[in-house]
């Protein structure tokens, strides 16, 4: 499993646009084969996060090469997102957090 998490910044006047973009995205992302879990949220205006999980990293890879990935690459360009900083974690084991 692969689990991908991060930030971004943008203009705050941008923050509206970028969570349309955003949304789509997901919902596009989390129709693939292999995706867990696709999401975007706002920390505050102009900060944002994401949150991803893959099956695989092939899945992953997979999602690398799609045309919803690219269009949404040059609209985050277009609004002014900088300082993206995502990790990508492996997973070796998965338990629930109480019980």
């Amino acid at each position: 499993m692969i689990v991908i998490a991060g930030s971004g910044t943008l203009p705050p006047e941008n923050t509206e646009a970028f969570m349309a973009a955003a949304n789509e995205m997901a919902t596009m992302s989390q129709a693939e084969d292999g995706n867990l879990e696709y999401c975007f949220s706002v920390e505050a205006p102009g900060k944002i996060r994401f949150f991803e999980i893959w099956e695989s990293e092939g899945a992953l890879g997979a999602h690398f090469t799609t045309p919803h990935l690219a269009a949404f690459g040059a609209a985050i360009n277009d609004l002014g997102v900088t300082g993206m900083d995502g990790k990508k974690y492996e997973v070796a084991s998965v338990n629930p957090l109480f019980g």
